[in-house]
């Protein structure tokens, strides 16, 4: 599977320490789209660092897991293998089947006058969820943003966390 970067960084390696440095806010992952165009567009118009516009052309493994947010749980028995292996029973007991899998939640108590009270659950921030991703052995996320996708994409948008699948190869000034 081929995947595209659009920046106007140089550099030979993925890395998350440099999150928020462009325009990808500040979760600990890089984002890619699944064209060309939409990183090119990205590299020219959205991303306000110097230097010259790049789209990173790079390439996943075919051994990558990646989680896709576009698909129920349901079909993708490997992603909810890996996860049920390492989510607490209070997260994996959230995660259903269907489509909005990935929503999971946790659930939130106080204690008032000696007695615990459920107040209902609280969602998983993103940077925890990618934590779980990550110790589940998941290397990214197919259509992270959903709906959401900036229509420049012009297609999906992924999000990389661990590159160790991923090879850069080529770099495209744009």
């Amino acid at each position: 599977m081929e995947i595209f970067h659009g920046t106007r960084q140089l550099f030979s390696n993925f890395d998350t320490s440099y999150k928020g440095t462009g325009e990808s806010g500040d979760i600990d992952a890089c984002w890619f789209a699944d064209n060309f165009e939409g990183a090119r567009h990205h590299a020219l118009y959205k991303n306000r660092n110097d230097g010259a516009p790049l789209v990173y052309r790079c390439e996943l493994s075919s051994d990558v897991v990646l989680a896709n947010h576009r698909k129920p749980l349901s079909e993708q028995t490997r992603v909810r293998d890996s996860l049920l292996k390492v989510l607490p029973v209070s997260l994996s007991t959230t995660m259903n089947s269907g489509r909005e899998w990935f929503a999971m939640a946790k659930p939130h108590y106080i204690k008032s006058k000696g007695k615990l009270l459920h107040l209902g659950s609280d969602f998983l921030t993103d940077e925890v969820l990618i934590k779980y991703y990550k110790l589940s052995g998941i290397h990214g996320v197919y259509d992270w943003e959903g709906m959401f996708t900036d229509g420049y994409i012009r297609g999906t948008t992924i999000i990389m966390f661990d590159f160790s699948c991923l090879t850069i190869k080529e770099i495209i000034e744009v």
